[in-house]
């Protein structure tokens, strides 16, 4: 597996904390994951794909945590 840098780790949290909300944070989460990975395209050139995934197990475990508490 590749290396796992403190940039995905960051993607991770911020979906993580903002989908602690519930469905309406994991829509917020997912925007936000595509506008900043669009912005980082138009700077860079490229997708981070890896950084996509990690957005989407963050927003995955924080609807799960929403639902274990509510």
């Amino acid at each position: 597996m590749k290396h796992v840098d403190k940039n995905s780790l960051k993607h991770f949290a911020v979906c993580l904390l903002i989908s602690l909300v519930g469905l309406y944070g994991v829509a917020c989460a997912v925007g936000a994951a595509l506008t900043k990975e669009w912005c980082d395209k138009k700077s860079y050139g490229h997708w981070c794909w890896m950084d996509l995934l990690f957005d989407a197990l963050g927003c995955a475990a924080g609807y799960g945590l929403h639902l274990l508490v509510f």
